[in-house]
């Protein structure tokens, strides 16, 4: 007999980095390795994606990691 289950609980963020002015977001499943982060545009179709079907650490890791970058160095991350 299967019983009804809950989702999974999703995690959705995004932060705005100091240096490049770039608007970084990101979203997953807490211990699953589902997590992307992609840079913010205008157009929903036209996102440059930095990391993808990585964990959470990784994505935290590579926000701290952006805080220090330029928009060029930051862009050239993303494989648009």
């Amino acid at each position: 007999m299967e019983g009804s289950r809950k989702p999974l609980a999703k995690i959705e963020g995004r932060r705005r980095m100091s240096q490049s002015g770039l608007t970084i977001a990101w979203r997953g499943t807490p211990r699953l390795d589902d997590w992307v982060a992609y840079i913010v545009n205008g157009s929903s179709s036209a996102k440059s994606i930095l990391a993808h079907g990585t964990c959470e650490r990784m994505v935290r890791h590579l926000l701290e990691r952006l805080h220090t970058m330029t928009k060029a160095e930051i862009q050239k991350l993303a494989k648009g």
